[in-house]
């Protein structure tokens, strides 16, 4: 094979290694993209539920994903309406090495948490991570949002992650205690006062009229007869004094 043979080939080989290196870029183009939208954005969730008043509950709160693992983290929790339920204390997964003291305000509205995954227990790509569990105690019927209020969260590495939050609503219903005073209270009211006064009213009005009757009897068959009798009697005696002359 000449010189100019092999040059010929190496000018083909080259040519056509142009359009299958084009080729190969654009299907990486095509599947990094798929990649990325196969990856879900870490959420922070409460699973709130519901609770009676006058009764707690315990709500996790979870990181949905940490593609990057998880270094800490540090949240505050909040309840948009203290009336209807309060938080109260909070606990720790054991995975975190090293973890604050949960702080909750004087109004029980918001609970403030921190840990550290010292020992790397929580890797890249791990999901469903719980990062802590808060009580929350029922105040008075209705309903209330639980949120996240602000929150820093960091990646294996140090690096920030920014996960989208999710609020949750909590139903709080009466106790049983509340429900009683309120059909207590309903019972007292100005309806129920009216009508036992008209009960009252329709009883007494009866009692006259069965006192009135016996009156009206004993007078007509009582003092009247009797005062007849005697009259009767005097006339008798009467004609007969006058007989005996």
């Amino acid at each position: 094979m000449t010189d100019d043979t092999t040059c010929s080939i190496r000018g083909r080989v080259r040519t056509a290694s142009r359009p299958l290196a084009l080729v190969a870029l654009v299907l990486l183009a095509g599947t990094v993209p798929a990649l990325a939208t196969g990856q879900s954005t870490p959420t922070i969730s409460i699973e709130a539920g519901s609770v009676a008043a006058d009764e707690t509950t315990t709500v996790p709160v979870v990181l949905t994903s940490a593609p990057d693992g998880l270094a800490g983290y540090q949240l505050e929790l909040a309840v948009d309406d203290t009336a209807v339920a309060r938080f109260g204390n909070a606990s720790y997964p054991d995975r975190f090495g090293l973890t604050t003291d949960p702080v909750v305000s004087s109004d029980g509205g918001t609970v403030t948490l921190e840990a550290v995954d010292l020992d790397g227990q929580i890797e890249p790509g791990a999901s469903d991570v719980v990062l802590a569990t808060v009580s929350l105690t029922g105040v008075d019927g209705g309903e209330t949002q639980v949120t996240v209020a602000s929150n820093q969260v960091d990646a294996d590495g140090g690096g920030a992650v920014e996960p989208a939050t999710e609020p949750a609503a909590l139903a709080v219903s009466p106790s049983a205690t509340t429900e009683t005073v309120a059909a207590a209270t309903e019972a007292s009211s100005p309806g129920g006062e009216s009508t036992a006064e008209s009960a009252g009213t329709a009883n007494a009005t009866e009692d006259d009229a069965a006192g009135g009757g016996d009156q009206s009897t004993t007078g007509a068959n009582g003092p009247l007869p009797i005062a007849l009798a005697i009259a009767a009697l005097a006339a008798v005696a009467a004609l007969a004094a006058r007989t005996s002359r």
